[in-house]
């Protein structure tokens, strides 16, 4: 039925990665391949390869059995007004940063569609890559599959979860350059060359991770393990603690997932931080709530409580008042340390719940309210451990256990 097994529409440096991929894995034949792109420069690089290439997108579309979208996010729309209507039986892969899913199908008229996130790494054959199918049946997946973990290492994630992928691995690559470099340039202060420093600094940094790879022990143990007390390594391991390293690079990572989101949205929602908590004086007792809203740089601070009440209310009103207080539609994170809320919605209770009229469930009230707030945003939660080192929930704690102790010194 088809001419190709793999289409491909732009030929930049991630599709020559990946033409080369499958072909030094055996995975197809150059005769199996044909790739489009206005460029000729691009097409004489695949040229190279044995592929067959053409400037023609709906040749490539009509022929390929697979139809690999390999173009920057902003010259799609104009491709898919050439193409729509005319895959509805073709598999559509796209590895363009920030187009859904949903996009896609609406755009293109396809119905199957796989997105994949891969990073700069799979064109030295040490990448990750990141897939999500739509109506793919699992014969249909072990293609694409088998594409990117030829150039790499694969995970298969929700939809939901690839701005985060964005944050960490497809843009990860330039923390760790940056984080490399400084170690280059330590060396160098020391007396070494560049090349000399260069080779200790790699290999040190993939010894490494490999160590994290292959032990059970946490990271912070791992540190220990090289530290000793009125040693060397201790001394910039405090330096780097004071300077706060690691939630530095977490702040950055999550400006990244930021600017994901924006780039998703268009730009028409806006991402809105929350950090909640609460807490009781005798559970029920007199009881407060806090929560933190980070947006663009600013900070709000929402706090209050109720005279007899329990922890759990006071977790899921932190939440509630939160969402409330935003005026417009937004794609929302939110990060408790209460599994009682994030479970519940994590692992979709409320739908069943509320399909039982919250027969036998406690705090009915604020669970309908709850919903009707999650339907007007783009709501995430992510459960983080309390009373532990993440400042932002030792903060929420302490204001609402200020609230909490006002309530019971009044009573």
């Amino acid at each position: 039925m088809y001419k190709y097994k793999l289409g491909i529409i732009g030929a930049g440096n991630m599709s020559t990665a990946i033409q080369k991929g499958v072909l030094t894995s055996g995975l197809l034949a150059p005769n199996e391949i044909i790739v489009s792109d206005i460029s000729i420069s691009f097409l004489e690089r695949a040229k190279d390869l044995g592929v067959q290439i053409t400037t023609n997108n709906l040749d490539v579309a009509e022929n390929a059995e697979y139809l690999l979208f390999a173009v920057k996010p902003q010259v799609f729309p104009d491709i898919a007004k050439e193409l729509k209507g005319k895959l509805s039986e073709t598999k559509v892969i796209s590895i363009m940063a920030g187009v859904t899913i949903q996009s896609l199908k609406e755009n293109l008229s396809a119905e199957k569609i796989c997105r994949v996130m891969p990073n700069t790494p799979c064109m030295v054959g040490s990448g990750m890559s990141a897939l999500c199918f739509e109506q793919y049946d699992d014969e249909e997946k072990q293609f694409p599959l088998s594409v990117f973990s030829g150039m790499g290492d694969i995970i298969e994630l929700g939809e939901d979860k690839f701005d985060a992928v964005t944050s960490v691995s497809g843009s990860g690559p330039a923390y760790v350059y940056m984080f490399i470099d400084g170690m280059i340039k330590g060396g160098m202060n020391g007396g070494l060359s560049y090349e000399e420093a260069k080779k200790l600094t790699l290999q040190t940094v993939i010894g490494g991770a490999r160590m994290i790879d292959s032990s059970s022990q946490p990271i912070e143990k791992l540190v220990d393990a090289v530290c000793s007390k009125g040693g060397t390594t201790i001394q910039a391991v405090t330096y780097y603690k004071s300077q706060g390293l690691t939630d530095m690079i977490a702040e950055g990572v999550d400006r990244c997932r930021a600017r994901s989101i924006e780039m998703r949205t268009g730009g028409s929602d806006t991402f809105v931080r929350i950090y909640t908590d609460g807490a009781c004086s005798g559970n029920p007792g007199p009881g407060g709530y806090a929560a933190i809203l980070e947006c663009n740089g600013s900070e709000k601070v929402i706090s209050g409580g109720e005279d007899n009440t329990t922890n759990n209310r006071m977790e899921l009103l932190a939440v509630i008042e939160a969402l409330r207080s935003l005026n417009k539609r937004c794609v929302v994170e939110i990060h408790s340390d209460s599994a009682y809320v994030v479970n519940a919605v994590n692992n979709d209770w409320l739908t069943s719940w509320k399909a039982h009229r919250f027969a036998n469930v406690k705090n009915p009230d604020l669970w309908e309210k709850l919903i009707a707030l999650l339907a007007s945003h783009e709501v995430k939660f992510v459960k983080v451990k309390g009373h532990s080192d993440d400042e932002m929930n030792n903060r929420c704690d302490e204001i609402a256990r200020n609230e909490s102790q006002k309530r019971k010194m009044d009573s």
